[in-house]
């Protein structure tokens, strides 16, 4: 406990504005003095207002087609044994190793950016290869199952750090702590436990037309975190 110190009040100023500055300065000195006993109160956590996706991918488009849910087009080998491409409605020869890049939104509160290079080509079809990153905005996860009408899908690899009494990023699973079965899982199944190298699969709807699959490991965990690695599949629907 602190020691208190005898106060010594001074005779209050006549003058007003002294006044005034003299009882603002008391008010200071009594609100610093009890600082130390009142509560500290956090805020309430701010919802996720996006949650974004980053990884490599390799697409494949044939001779003719459009790449899913893209504006980009294989239109086939030149006489000079380049591609032709046409991106955003604009013509593109390109080389092997040449590179291809994409940004839009394939459905509403999404966006998509593509940095590709070509990898391979012939008279039929085309691969190409690079990163992916993936925004939706807004999320709000619901558990189900996706449409098979679909726009396109993307996998990307992923890594989370969940700390204990928080959901999973984009699911409704919560991890709830160490148990005595293993990591304790809520919303997951009947069964809330998972091992070391346990699968933990979730999948719902990040917002309406997009949906997502993830395939998780357990990686490591202990009373205030699991660590998960795996994949997501990301679902664009019609």
């Amino acid at each position: 406990m602190k020691n208190s110190l005898p106060l010594a009040i001074p005779r209050l100023p006549a003058h007003p504005s002294r006044l005034a500055l003299f009882l603002v300065l008391a008010a200071l000195f009594v609100c610093v003095a009890a600082c130390d006993k009142l509560p500290i109160v956090n805020p309430p956590p701010t919802p996720a207002r996006q949650i974004s996706f980053d990884g490599p991918v390799t697409l494949n488009v044939r001779a003719g087609e459009t790449l899913v849910g893209t504006t980009i087009v294989y239109q086939g080998k030149a006489s000079d044994g380049r591609a032709i491409m046409s991106i955003n409605g604009l013509q593109a020869l390109k080389a092997t190793a040449d590179s291809v890049k994409w940004s839009g939104a394939l459905v509403l509160f999404s966006l998509v950016d593509l940095d590709l290079r070509v990898v391979t080509f012939d008279e039929s079809s085309m691969t190409l290869a690079g990163t992916i990153h993936i925004v939706v905005q807004e999320p709000n996860p619901v558990a189900g199952d996706a449409s098979k009408n679909q726009i396109a899908s993307f996998l990307v690899p992923l890594t989370y750090t969940v700390s204990r009494n928080s959901n999973i990023p984009g699911t409704t699973v919560g991890y709830l702590g160490a148990g005595t079965g293993g990591a304790e899982f809520s919303n997951l199944d009947q069964f809330p436990f998972r091992e070391r190298f346990d699968s933990v699969v979730w999948q719902g709807h990040l917002r309406d037309r997009i949906a997502v699959r993830y395939d998780l490991r357990v990686v490591d965990f202990n009373a205030d975190r699991v660590i998960l690695g795996g994949t997501a599949t990301l679902i664009f629907e019609q």
